[in-house]
C-alpha cells in the first residue's frame, strides 16, 4: 500500500472519531460529569502606578475590590480596563495645589501608603472654639462674622459638621478665656519679688465715655523690661479724689501688688488728680512705701513736653493756618504745582524738599510741616504776586516768626525724639532730653527777642513746675548708668542750678543713699548670697555697695551699652543695689508709648473699640495683651503721620504718599 493510500485512510479515520455516528452516546457522556479542573490563578502584579502613593485597594460592600482615596476617602472602580485614568484625574482635581505640577507631586510622595490607614479627620468642638477666640482677638475680628453666608460656605468646604457659633457664644468665650489667662498673669505677680510701677491713663470713646487703662511696668529674672495690661475699666463720671482713690486701690488690690508698689505715673487728662494724695496716705498708714512715699507719684514727662511746645506754637497759630494753606493750594491740582515749580526755578530754588501737610493734634508733623515749607518761603512769595486767588501766604513777618520758632522748637524735638525713639525706654534715659530741655529754656527766658522770651518764659514756668518735683528720681536713674553715675548729674546741675548746684546735688546723693539703705535693711539676699555679701564686706572694710559702685571708674560712654544687660552681669557684685536698680529703672516715662510726646490731645479709642461694650471691652483688651504681646490700645499708627507732596521737575512727578 502506497503512503498516500495510508494518509487517506488517517484522515478518514480522524473525521469519523470526531463526529460521532450515535447521538445517544453523546448525551450519555456529557451527562457525566467532568473531573474537578485545578483553578488558575493569576500572579499578584505589583502596582507600579506612583498614583497609588495616594490611594489604597480595599474590597468593598459588594465584594468588590475598590481604590479609596488617602486624603479624602473617595472610592473608585478598581478594573484593568479603565486603569488608573480615572485616579489621576481625581488626584489632579482635588488634591494638586493651584501652580503646582502634578507629575512633580506624584514623584515627591515617594513613600507608598498602600498597607497605611488613613488617619480620620476628627472635629473637636473646644478646640476649633478656643482657636477661634484667640483670632478674634489677635485680629479684632466682629464677633458675628461667622453668621456671614461667605464665612459659612468656607469653612463648611473644610469640615462640613462644623457647628457654627453665633457672637454671643463668641463674647461668653471671650470672658472664659479672659478669666483663663488671668489667673496665669495673677500668678506671676504674686511670685514677683521685686516692686512694681504703675502707670494710669484715661482713654474716651466717640460718645465720649471715659475708660482708665492700669498698667503694671516692671523687670524681670532675665533683666528685660516688661509692660502689662491690667486692667481697662469704664470710668463711672460725676467722680472725686475719694472715689477714684477707692476705685484704683481696688483695681490693684485684685491683683495683689498694692504692697508692692514703688510709683505710680499719672496721664495729665485725668481732671482730679487729688486721689493719688489720698491713695498715698492710706498706703503710708498700712507701711507699703519706701521713704515714706517720695518717689510714689509722678507725671507723664511726654504730656507736660506736649503742655509747653502747644504754648510756643499758640503763638503763632495765624502764621501755622497759612503754612497749612499753602500746601493745600499747592497739591490742589496738576496746573498748581506746575505753576509753584516754575516758581521755584525763578527763585533758584531744588524742589527737592517734599512739602509736608501736619495733622493738627500733633506736633511733631507741625514742627515737620513748618521745616518742609521754610525752604520754599521766597517760592511761595513769588507765587503770591503770580496768582490773584492765592491769598493764604504768610506776611515778611510772620515767616520771620515761623523761622524763630522753627529753631526754638527744634531743640525740644531733638531732645524729646531721643528718647521716644525707644518702644519703652529705661527711666534713665529720660533724664537727658529732659536737661536739654531745661537748660534751653533757661537760656531762651533771657533772650533780647521779645517773642522767644515771651514764650520761652511761659513755657519755663510749666517745666520748673515738673522738674521740681521729680528732678530727683531722674537724677537717681540716670546715676545707674555707669557710664555717667554722679558725674553727669553734677554737670547738668551747673547748668541748671547756677549758684545753687552743690546743695541740689547733695539732696540727690541723700535720697539715693536713703533709698539703698532701704533696700538693704528691707530685702534679704538669700543664705549663699547673704554670706558672700559678708566676706565681701571683710574684705573692703564694710565699704557698701553704693560707695563701691560709685567709686569705680566709668564705663566708656561713647560706646552703646545695655544698662539692664550690664545690671544683670554685675547683679553679683551688687545683689542691694541692683534689686534698686530693677525697680528704679522700671519707672516708667508715660502710661502709653513714649511716641505720645508728640501727641496734643487726649486718647480716642478706635471704632471697633469704641463700641463694645464695657463688659466686653477690658477682656479684649487685656487679652490681646498677655497672649499676643499687645503694641497699644489702638491699632498701630505710623511714626510719621501726615501728608507728603513730592516736588518733581514737572506735574507729572506730583506724588502723595502717607509717611
Amino acid at each position: 500500500m502506497s503512503e498516500t493510500d495510508n494518509m487517506d485512510i488517517n484522515q478518514s479515520l480522524l473525521v469519523s472519531s470526531s463526529e460521532p455516528e450515535n447521538p445517544e452516546s453523546e448525551i450519555q457522556e456529557s451527562e457525566i460529569p467532568d473531573s474537578p479542573k485545578p483553578e488558575r490563578r493569576k500572579p499578584n502584579r505589583k502596582s507600579y502606578s506612583t498614583v497609588w502613593n495616594y490611594f489604597t485597594k480595599r474590597i468593598g460592600s459588594d465584594g468588590k475590590e475598590k481604590a479609596c482615596c488617602n486624603l479624602c476617602n473617595r472610592e473608585y472602580m478598581v478594573s484593568p480596563v479603565f486603569g488608573t485614568t480615572n485616579l489621576h484625574r481625581h488626584i489632579e482635581h482635588h488634591h494638586v495645589p493651584k501652580g503646582k505640577n502634578m507629575s512633580q507631586m506624584l514623584v515627591a510622595r515617594a513613600v507608598p501608603v498602600q498597607n497605611s490607614v488613613p488617619k480620620q479627620f476628627k472635629y473637636d468642638e473646644l478646640a476649633f472654639k478656643e482657636s477661634l477666640v484667640k483670632m478674634v482677638v489677635e485680629n479684632e475680628f466682629e464677633f458675628e462674622f461667622l453668621e456671614k453666608d461667605g464665612v459659612k460656605r468656607c469653612f463648611g468646604t473644610i469640615c462640613p459638621d462644623l457647628k457654627f457659633v453665633s457672637g454671643d457664644i463668641l463674647r461668653g468665650d471671650l470672658v472664659k478665656l479672659y478669666e483663663k489667662e488671668r489667673k496665669k498673669v495673677l500668678l506671676l505677680f504674686e511670685k514677683l519679688a521685686r516692686r512694681v510701677s504703675v502707670s494710669i491713663d484715661l482713654w474716651t470713646n466717640v460718645k465720649t465715655e471715659e475708660y482708665i487703662c492700669v498698667n503694671a511696668h516692671y523687670i524681670d529674672r532675665d533683666w528685660k523690661l516688661r509692660k502689662t495690661i491690667l486692667n481697662f475699666k469704664y470710668l463711672p463720671s460725676p467722680y472725686d479724689g475719694n472715689s477714684l482713690a477707692k476705685f484704683i486701690s481696688n483695681l490693684l488690690k485684685s491683683w495683689k501688688i498694692e504692697n508692692k508698689l514703688f510709683c505710680i505715673t499719672l496721664d495729665e487728662a485725668l481732671s482730679d488728680d487729688s486721689f493719688l494724695d489720698i491713695y498715698k496716705t492710706q498706703l503710708i498708714s498700712k507701711k507699703a512705701l519706701l521713704l515714706q512715699g517720695k518717689f510714689f507719684s509722678s507725671k507723664c514727662c511726654a504730656r507736660v513736653i506736649n503742655l509747653i511746645v502747644h504754648e510756643a506754637l499758640k503763638e503763632i497759630d495765624i502764621a501755622i493756618y497759612k503754612i497749612r494753606e499753602c500746601v493745600k493750594y499747592v497739591k490742589g491740582s496738576n496746573e498748581r504745582l506746575k505753576k509753584f515749580l516754575d516758581c521755584c526755578k525763578k527763585c533758584n530754588i531744588d524742589p527737592k524738599t517734599p512739602l509736608f501737610q501736619d495733622i493738627p493734634t500733633k506736633w511733631k508733623t507741625t514742627f515737620l510741616m513748618i521745616e518742609h515749607i521754610l525752604p520754599y518761603k521766597n517760592a511761595f512769595n513769588e507765587l503770591q504776586t503770580l496768582t490773584l486767588n492765592f491769598t493764604d501766604c504768610p506776611t515778611i513777618e510772620e515767616w520771620n516768626s515761623i523761622d524763630k520758632m522753627h529753631q526754638f522748637i527744634k531743640t525740644i524735638y531733638d531732645a524729646t525724639d531721643a528718647f521716644s525713639s525707644a518702644k519703652y525706654p529705661t527711666s534713665h534715659l529720660c533724664f537727658h532730653g529732659i536737661c536739654k530741655i531745661q537748660i534751653v529754656l533757661k537760656e531762651k527766658s533771657r533772650s533780647m527777642d521779645y517773642l522767644i522770651n515771651k514764650v520761652a518764659t511761659r513755657m519755663l514756668s510749666i517745666f520748673d513746675e515738673y522738674w521740681r518735683e521729680f528732678s530727683t528720681i531722674l537724677s537717681v536713674s540716670v546715676v545707674l548708668d555707669p557710664r555717667y553715675k554722679m558725674e553727669f548729674v553734677e554737670y547738668a546741675f551747673k547748668k541748671i542750678h547756677e549758684g545753687e548746684d552743690e546743695r541740689f546735688v547733695g539732696q540727690v546723693k541723700q535720697s539715693f543713699q536713703a533709698l539703698f539703705n532701704e533696700y538693704k535693711g528691707n530685702f534679704a539676699s538669700g543664705s549663699k548670697k547673704g554670706e558672700k555679701n559678708k566676706e565681701k564686706e571683710k574684705n573692703t572694710e564694710e565699704i557698701s555697695q553704693l560707695e563701691l559702685y560709685l567709686s569705680e571708674p566709668n564705663v566708656d560712654w561713647t560706646r552703646p551699652l545695655d544698662v539692664l544687660e550690664w545690671w544683670r552681669e554685675n547683679q553679683p557684685r551688687y545683689p542691694d543695689l541692683a534689686r534698686l536698680a530693677r525697680d528704679v529703672l522700671a519707672v516708667p516715662l508715660c502710661p502709653v508709648v513714649p511716641q505720645s510726646a508728640f501727641q496734643i490731645g487726649g486718647r480716642v479709642l478706635d471704632k471697633y473699640k469704641g463700641n463694645l461694650k464695657p463688659d466686653v471691652l477690658e477682656p479684649m483688651v487685656c487679652t490681646k495683651d498677655w497672649m499676643f504681646g499687645f503694641e497699644g490700645i489702638n491699632a498701630k499708627v505710623e511714626e510719621d503721620d501726615g501728608l507728603k507732596v513730592e516736588l518733581g521737575s514737572s506735574s507729572k512727578d506730583l506724588m502723595l504718599t502717607s509717611s
